[in-house]
């Protein structure tokens, strides 16, 4: 990147996760190159406690001309519409989880991006969460023998977000993270939602995933639910952010928000009585810096960067975590409305990585 504006950022939005995309910049050292929009009064007040009031607009078009990245952090409903003007006025774009919440839209930002020489890099949280990355190079590397089973539970008490379930609120970072490490989305579908508060908009998912290979999931998210630790992320709520990965050879136990990683290295055999017993090798329990959640999207940006800096494609990207996200969220909203399993489309996912296929899970 060279000089102004190639090296300045708008960051569109400053509610709900936009100070800890504003932590992260300045982080970065963007501080005195990063703007910040936002139309309401009270975010660009907050806002104008980091930074200098001439770089915190109302609307964005105030400051894209002076930027060459921009960063959305707006409401999702809004994100594919500036996601779009944005690269139209030829700028790279990160945009906050969940891209979008339908197809098509998708579809129709991934055909701007295609026709564009731009980037786009979805943000996923747990893609850059050292124990993600720890889990995904013993999937990779075949430690834990056949996958056999995920689970993910991501609930507490918090505040409900206004513009999403919490299924694309919260169960979407698990969805993206079970696709990543699977190396592909799954096959099948069954799901319940329910909304006690009446919204319009579910507080409880649960959500039961299957894949070609027979590899089952389970991902629980809701706001009735009590928590175990304080949100690293969100003030004033009580959440449980956990994950298990379940093997022939073992499994992972995951709980981010403790940071706490334990491999379990046990595998079953069947023994002269006939049953299956475990046998139990020694737990693992690796020393991995701890990493917060400025830190975190702190590392998702310099990748961000090192790809508008390169112009080479994330995997992060509108396709893998825009087409196939939105596919799997209206897949699980139609199983939820139907109350029966539904079939992920065929040929609607993108292989996301290089993983070899695996043999169905005895």
């Amino acid at each position: 990147m060279t000089s102004t504006p190639a090296s300045s950022v708008l960051q569109v939005g400053f509610g709900g996760f936009g100070p800890v995309h504003l932590q992260a910049w300045l982080h970065r050292g963007f501080g005195p190159r990063l703007w910040i929009a936002d139309p309401d009064p009270g975010a660009r007040a907050r806002a104008a406690t980091h930074l200098p009031a001439e770089r915190i607009v109302t609307d964005y078009r105030e400051a894209l001309a002076a930027v060459a990245l921009v960063d959305v952090v707006a409401p999702t409903p809004q994100h594919v519409d500036l996601c779009i003007a944005a690269i139209e006025a030829g700028k790279d774009v990160f945009v906050e989880k969940p891209l979008c919440l339908r197809v098509d839209d998708a579809r129709r930002l991934a055909e701007v991006v295609t026709a564009s020489d731009r980037i786009l890099q979805v943000g996923y949280y747990f893609r850059h969460h050292p124990l993600a990355r720890y889990a995904r190079e013993r999937v990779a590397a075949g430690d834990l023998g056949q996958l056999r089973y995920l689970s993910g539970n991501f609930y507490g008490f918090k505040r409900a977000r206004g513009d999403v379930g919490v299924t694309a609120n919260d169960a979407v970072h698990f969805l993206d993270l079970f696709n990543w490490l699977m190396g592909s989305a799954p096959a099948e579908v069954f799901a319940v939602h329910r909304d006690h508060f009446g919204r319009g908009l579910e507080d409880l998912s649960v959500c039961l995933l299957t894949w070609p290979d027979g590899t089952v999931a389970k991902i629980e998210a809701s706001y009735i639910q009590p928590g175990r630790q304080p949100d690293t992320v969100m003030p004033n709520a009580l959440t449980t952010k956990a994950v298990e990965i379940c093997g022939s050879e073992g499994a992972l136990e995951i709980d981010f928000q403790a940071e706490r990683l334990t491999w379990h290295r046990v595998r079953h055999e069947r023994r002269a009585d006939r049953l299956w017993h475990p046998v139990f090798g020694d737990a693992i329990t690796p020393e991995l810096e701890p990493c917060g959640p400025v830190e975190i999207l702190a590392s998702q940006l310099a990748e961000f960067l090192g790809h508008a800096a390169q112009r080479t494609a994330p995997e992060a990207d509108v396709r893998r975590c825009g087409v196939d996200i939105a596919a799997l969220l209206e897949t699980i909203a139609e199983s939820a409305r139907t109350n029966r399993p539904v079939s992920c489309p065929v040929g609607a996912w993108t292989q996301h990585s290089g993983q070899p296929a695996r043999q169905p899970a005895p």
